[in-house]
């Protein structure tokens, strides 16, 4: 399997690297494409594009907050990208759950007129049961599937407790994209918190990245602690590619990795998850 991109948010929050520069990286590193996390908003399209260009590598999607949705679309499209997801976004029961849609299927609108599909990407509490049914479930079923398409993260949807390979072939040709990220354990569904709820926010340091909390950062460290070696995991990744393959065209498949493991640098172990993918998958 030669064709993975890479999730540029798998860098870390305490990258040195510039935006460019790890475009430069992921292709050096053997990956075919990046999905962006942001971090373009001050770079000039033709500056990212000619990035990519010298990196050998495409833009096939991008993670973008519903606040940013309207201002990103018209850049990415410029770089080719076609799927466009939610990273996340509060919702707890299921009338939440479906004013989530109802925002996914306006900008799926908007997307359209640029040749991207809309999507959203999971954690664990879009797998909370409300009214005996995921929110997951809930937003999938009330989002035109002509505009508005989903991407499976299959560690989280696993640390859940769900099966990543059911739930696609459940909602077949739903599913645009799958992050893979190995996950070595089953922690259950968050709750996730409500729409009405303010967003949390972080203080910026001189540098212009967050500062995070010592309780938040304790929780990332054991969440990460789930990120095991690719191939150690308990996602079938095999089974994981025919479900997906299976149900639609052009699935994107893309590494994101919370965390390090074994003292190794993170371009280490990004070098050898996408070894083993392109040696086993």
């Amino acid at each position: 399997m030669d064709n993975v991109n890479l999730q540029l948010y798998s860098f870390g929050h305490d990258c040195p690297l510039s935006l460019l520069e790890k475009i430069k990286c992921a292709g050096e590193m053997g990956y075919a494409g990046v999905e962006f996390a942001r971090g373009y908003q001050d770079i000039p399209v033709e500056d990212v594009k000619n990035a990519l260009d010298e990196a050998g590598v495409t833009a096939d999607s991008a993670h973008v907050a519903f606040a940013f949705m309207e201002e990103d679309i018209p850049y990415l499209a410029k770089l080719g990208t076609r799927f466009v997801a939610c990273p996340m976004a509060a919702f707890n029961t299921t009338e939440e759950a479906k004013e989530t849609a109802e925002d996914l299927n306006r900008f799926g609108k908007i997307a359209k007129e640029y040749g991207i599909t809309i999507g959203y990407h999971n954690h664990t509490g879009e797998f909370y049961q409300d009214n005996g049914c995921y929110l997951m479930d809930t937003l999938i079923e009330n989002t035109d599937p002509e505009t508005v398409a989903f991407e499976i993260d299959c560690g989280w949807a696993s640390a859940a407790g769900i099966d990543p390979v059911a739930y696609i072939k459940k909602y077949a040709g739903r599913i645009a994209a799958i992050h893979i990220k190995e996950n070595g354990a089953v922690i259950g569904a968050d709750k996730p918190g409500s729409r009405k709820d303010p967003p949390r926010k972080f203080e910026v340091g001189p540098d212009g990245k967050p500062i995070f909390p010592p309780e938040f950062l304790k929780m990332m460290e054991e969440r990460g602690k789930l990120n095991v070696p690719q191939g150690t995991g308990i996602v079938d990744w095999k089974a994981v590619k025919a479900a997906a393959d299976a149900q639609r065209d052009g699935v994107i498949y893309v590494v994101e990795r919370e965390a390090s493991y074994g003292g190794k640098s993170r371009v280490d172990c990004l070098r050898e998850d996408i070894a083993w993918i392109k040696a086993n998958l």
